[in-house]
């Protein structure tokens, strides 16, 4: 891609990163190992970063073909020096349309919240669906801006009855800081709620099977949508 990413500069950092936040990290790879579909061979990780974890729950599942793609040049050259059967230098709303279908694609570590706008998380859970057998799983986790376990109660019921009243997209847009390796590198995504990201889902022809949250510092996994990240199972609509 000839634009270059504002990731570029985190990923020579990008493993001890990931490596602080495993707690969080490993729970999630658990709520998928114990889903995958029965006979599932192939696997697509969009947003892969540096590819490791998507390599390391690739070999989890022995899977025969598995593809990394993420939309940055410099995390691109790391997969590469995984053992992927393919690597896709893309953005998640830029896969591509191609005869091959995947068993388990899996976008993680809110990948989604990432995207500018609406239109770009519908149109890139809509060409994952595509990329998709017909039996087959996404996995995907976003940020929760109704996370009583990170916000806290009294915070996220204003922000339950807000939203209710009246919602607004923009309120959930967030800028922060990553502080890797003594340096500060300035971030932005989205955090969303509960109703938002499921009328996503259902707007790029995929439905809910599973939802859990997680907490982010813990890893304990809950049923209420209250106390952790948003985690999802879906697949296309019947």
């Amino acid at each position: 891609m000839s634009e270059k990413s504002p990731y570029d500069p985190l990923a020579p950092y990008y493993r001890e990163y990931a490596e602080r936040k495993s707690v969080y990290l490993n729970a999630v790879d658990q709520f998928i190992l114990g889903r995958v579909p029965s006979g599932a061979e192939s696997l697509l990780d969009v947003g892969a970063g540096d590819g490791v974890r998507g390599m390391a729950l690739a070999r989890q599942m022995k899977m025969k073909y598995t593809v990394l793609c993420d939309s940055s040049a410099e995390m691109a050259a790391r997969c590469r020096e995984q053992d992927a059967s393919d690597v896709w230098e893309r953005a998640a709303e830029d896969l591509p349309d191609m005869e091959k279908r995947f068993d388990v694609i899996i976008c993680l570590w809110n990948v989604l919240g990432h995207l500018p706008s609406r239109v770009e998380r519908v149109g890139a859970l809509t060409k994952m669906k595509n990329l998709l057998k017909d039996q087959g799983r996404i996995f995907f986790d976003v940020n929760n801006r109704h996370n009583a376990s990170s916000y806290g109660r009294l915070r996220v019921l204003a922000r339950i009855v807000i939203d209710a009243v009246y919602f607004d997209e923009r309120r959930g847009n967030a800028t922060f800081d990553w502080e890797i390796n003594g340096k500060t590198y300035p971030g932005m995504g989205h955090l969303f709620t509960p109703r938002e990201i499921e009328s996503t889902i259902g707007e790029s022809g995929l439905r809910v099977m599973e939802r859990r949250s997680i907490d982010y510092a813990t890893g304990i996994v809950s049923d209420s949508s209250l106390m952790g990240q948003l985690v999802y199972m879906i697949a296309p609509q019947s």
